[in-house]
């Protein structure tokens, strides 16, 4: 098995995640009368520098404003920290059933954990089960049920180099795994309670075509004042993908279209609340009263990876009306997203980021990477100050595989937030060393 196959299939959480069939674990613990156990995993760590600037205070001269920031860093500091980066570190078990009647039946547990959030043993390095699921594989594809990786912005956080490495969000106060270009790039697409179809590949055109569908569990849309949030879920979550992998001699292709779609409906309490705000546009008894309450939480996602021998490009992009500016559900616990502002209008949101890399050989790499996601203003939005406006990131990362088992890894970067009317911008420079082991 070559290094690029071992480090594909130790991308855990998220390759692991995808396969569409059991998955290719690295150690063999059983083989008996057709019956297979399996074990694989990965560990990592860093030591990150990171110098922070607060978050302004002030618009127009006039002080004392609360800027929102989403769960990103409010004060500023400078700090050293050794943390787990955006992967957790994972021991992942596969249970596979012999094949009969032309059908693969396999069970995963993935467990997560990281080091991060405390100095002692009363740390906050909690054990996450983020994979617990079973699928069917057969001539019609792979059914998989239970929590995994999501579909939409999946191949986004797939091919972002930062999946080995750290990213924004390395700090001694940061109490989960660090958000690599989550929010700066791409919305996340968690790991979620779902029933995912894989339909068989196509082949056509020098490649290959695929699609997933899946259900998932609805999130609450949490408005910045709470009172307006929808979390009425009486529908479920449907994300899509369509892919194609192909090329043309030393040319490889894919591409990528994704997307999501939920309604949800707001509480009889929410949706007087929502009827009743005196925001811009809603100032007669008859337009509050027949205003629509349920929010249509909508995405669509694109993107292209372009190889040619070492070189190696990666353009992806999106578009979403009330995702908030990481993604409809809370990140590490946090409440408000920004997929909806103070009155409970939903926000729109976009981002992208764009990447190139090149392998030099002898197992060494290099890659550069900018983008970044924006929130645009809502009509209640333009008379508010503190609303945030777009957060981007630099970042640039050196690799080397010491053996197919072991990676060392330098990683830099530059990240900025910036609010509608603010005075100021908030700034993140960070830099760092670390390693990852894969079994």
């Amino acid at each position: 098995m070559n290094i690029k196959r071992k480090i594909a299939i130790a991308a855990v959480p998220a390759v692991m995640a995808l396969a569409s069939t059991s998955v290719d674990s690295k150690i063999l613990l059983m083989s008996q009368e057709g019956w297979e156990v399996s074990f694989d995993g990965a560990a990592n760590a860093f030591i990150m520098k990171n110098s922070v600037s607060n978050v302004p205070d002030s618009s127009g001269g006039t002080g004392n404003i609360a800027f929102d920031t989403y769960g990103g860093v409010a004060g500023g500091n400078d700090d050293t920290s050794i943390v787990t980066g955006l992967l957790p570190n994972v021991w992942g078990m596969t249970l596979k059933a012999p094949t009969a009647n032309g059908l693969d039946v396999s069970m995963r547990l993935g467990l997560y954990t990281h080091m991060n959030g405390g100095e002692n043993a009363l740390g906050n390095g909690q054990i996450n089960i983020r994979e617990t699921s079973g699928s069917v594989a057969g001539s019609f594809g792979t059914v998989l049920v239970g929590r995994s990786l999501g579909i939409h912005q999946s191949n986004a956080i797939l091919n972002d180099m930062l999946l080995f490495g750290v990213g924004a969000a390395a700090s001694a106060g940061n109490n989960n795994t660090t958000l690599g270009r989550i929010g700066l790039g791409y919305l996340y697409t968690d790991f979620r309670p779902q029933v995912s179809w894989v339909l068989p590949g196509m082949d056509a055109l020098n490649g290959n075509f695929g699609a997933k569908i899946g259900i998932f569990d609805p999130d609450d849309v949490v408005a910045d004042s709470a009172a307006f949030s929808a979390t009425d879920k009486s529908s479920p979550r449907v994300e899509a993908q369509i892919t194609y992998n192909g090329g043309l001699g030393d040319l490889g292709i894919n591409l990528w279209v994704d997307g999501s779609y939920q309604n949800t409906e707001r509480s009889e309490a929410e949706a007087s609340a929502y009827n009743s705000n005196d925001g811009p546009g809603v100032n007669t008894a008859d337009v509050k009263n027949t205003r629509d309450t349920d929010v249509d939480s909508a995405s669509v996602g694109f993107g292209t990876k372009v190889s040619y021998q070492g070189f190696s490009i990666v353009a992806t992009g999106f578009y979403a009306n009330a995702q908030g500016i990481r993604g409809q559900k809370a990140v590490q616990g946090l409440g408000q997203t920004g997929a909806l502002d103070d009155v409970g209008t939903e926000r729109k949101t976009y981002g992208g980021y764009l990447q190139g890399t090149y392998d030099f050989g002898q197992g060494t790499s290099a890659g550069y990477s900018y983008g970044g996601n924006c929130l645009k203003r809502t009509g209640n939005d333009i008379q508010a100050r503190g609303v945030m406006n777009c957060q981007t990131m630099h970042s640039g990362m050196i690799w080397h595989n010491v053996t197919d088992n072991f990676r060392l890894i330098a990683e830099g970067g530059y990240t900025e937030k910036s609010w509608y009317l603010a005075d100021t911008e908030q700034e993140d420079s960070f830099g760092g060393v670390g390693a990852f082991f894969f079994w």
